[in-house]
């Protein structure tokens, strides 16, 4: 008898632990990250970021900061005027794109009016896209835009990405093949929404 208590104590234990584990794997997940305000002054000059500007697919294992990752997603298609507008230019200014940042320990969700990340998974999806420092995933709204107009879109918040990293000693690569299906999957999609395109960022090796 005596047994059979010890044992309902422990199980109850381990059944208290595994909820407030998941309780606070849930918070966490639903919790926005503030972001650094961008460093938007300065900065290498236009014509010489035009003049660097490279794709290459040779990156180090270097994690990315939290100020350069802030500064490279405002770049991307960060707000810059009072009215809410973006950095990267929007056909009918629509703003079907949304931007997600996969790191090795998770997925989260870029929001530009707030500058923060929505954390939306702790999987590691670069057997997917690759095994990169960081990888860029432009989702699309398809039921908002045509998919000729929403590509046209990724492509200009692509080469902002582009500049920042040239201009920042940055190394990337537009991914155009990727695995829509999977990664639709896996970022849990709604009818519509279509990951189009991706690109990869980091350090070069030896950096």
């Amino acid at each position: 008898m005596k047994n059979l208590k010890n044992l309902m104590v422990t199980m109850a234990a381990i059944g208290a632990f595994l909820l407030s584990s998941i309780s606070a794997y849930c918070e966490t997940i639903a919790n926005d990250i503030q972001l650094p305000a961008p460093s938007i002054t300065g900065g290498m000059p236009i014509m010489d970021a035009l003049k660097n500007r490279k794709s290459s697919v040779k990156f180090s294992k270097e994690p990315i900061p939290l100020q350069t990752l802030s500064n490279l997603l405002w770049a991307a298609d960060g707000v810059n005027r009072p009215d809410g507008k973006r950095t990267a230019p929007s056909a009918l200014n629509a703003q079907v794109v949304t931007v997600y940042a996969a790191f090795p320990d998770g997925i989260y969700k870029y929001n530009p009016q707030t500058h923060t990340l929505t954390a939306f998974s702790k999987e590691d999806i670069r057997p997917i896209v690759g095994k990169y420092p960081l990888t860029l995933l432009y989702v699309a709204n398809l039921s908002r835009q045509s998919k000729y107009l929403a590509s046209v879109d990724v492509g200009f918040i692509g080469q902002n990405v582009y500049l920042y990293c040239a201009a920042n000693d940055l190394n990337t690569i537009f991914l155009y093949g990727v695995n829509s299906y999977a990664l639709n999957n896996k970022l849990e999609l709604k009818l519509g929404e279509e990951v189009l395109f991706a690109q990869a960022v980091g350090y070069a090796p030896g950096k």
